[in-house]
Parts: C-alpha cells; sequence; structure tokens
C-alpha cells in the first residue's frame, strides 16, 4: 500500500476504492462464482447459443458467423478465416452489420451499434431467452441478406 497515493506514486480512485462494503461484496460475489461454476455455465451457454446459430446460417446460406470465446460472442460477416487484425475484417461489414443491427433491435433484441464489438452471455440469459434471441437474429440476417 505503501505504493499507492498519497503516500506512493501510484495514483488510485473508484467510487468503491476501499470502500470495506464494496469490498466484501465483490469477495461474496467472487466466491458464489466459484461455488455455483459460473464461468462453466457461462461457457456452455454461450458455446450451444453460438453454435446453434453458426448451424442454421450455414444451413440457410445466410452470410453471418459468430465467433465466441468464453461468455462473449461477435456476430459478423462470414469469412473463410479467423480475424486476429482488423484488415481480416470484411470491408462491407460495417454496413451490413447496421442492417442487420436495425432488424434485430426492432425485434427487441439488442446488440452494440457497433459491428466491431463484442456481446456477452450473463447468467441471466436463460435457454429460453437464448432461444428466442436466436429466433430473432435468424430472422434479422435473413432480412438483411446480401
Amino acid at each position: 500500500m505503501e505504493m499507492v497515493a498519497p503516500s506512493g506514486p501510484v495514483y488510485q480512485a473508484g467510487t468503491l476504492s476501499a470502500n470495506p462494503v464494496g469490498m466484501r461484496a465483490g469477495l461474496a460475489t467472487l466466491k458464489k462464482i466459484e461455488r455455483v461454476a459460473a464461468f462453466m455455465q457461462l461457457e456452455e451457454r454461450t458455446k450451444r447459443f453460438c453454435d446453434g446459430l453458426n448451424a442454421k446460417f450455414n444451413e440457410k446460406g445466410l452470410p453471418f458467423q459468430l465467433t465466441y470465446a468464453a461468455s462473449l460472442f461477435w456476430l459478423h460477416t462470414k469469412t473463410d478465416r479467423v480475424m486476429r487484425r482488423l484488415e481480416h475484417i470484411p470491408p462491407n461489414h460495417a454496413e451490413t452489420f447496421a442492417a442487420l443491427f436495425h432488424a434485430a433491435i426492432k425485434r427487441g433484441v439488442y446488440f452494440a451499434p457497433s459491428g466491431y464489438e463484442v456481446s456477452f452471455i450473463s447468467l441471466a440469459h436463460t435457454q429460453e431467452l437464448l432461444d428466442k434471441a436466436s429466433a430473432v437474429i435468424l430472422q434479422a440476417v435473413d432480412e438483411t441478406r446480401i
């Protein structure tokens, strides 16, 4: 702690920084996450959601795919390679995603408005909600077919 201001050179601030109630709440949350195997549940939900949609996209010949890791996923224009750099993103992705965004939002599924942002699955996303979201996403992608 001697490294943290005012004693040391590192400045750190935040709404709940060093707040004992916030620290206890954070610790309790981490313990519960471990106890209920939250990370494993999130990975399983995300995999099932993304693999299911990717299979439907392929089956229907739709021009999108989901790339995912752990509990996050990215809906993007279909490509033949894993995108690891900005120049790998197809040139028409932003325009195509914008159309998809609007088609999905009018049906009640909200993505971040930029096609370059990821989405997340949470423990609040039940299988029923994910199934509804999948159906809406399929409709929106079908509507925005290139």
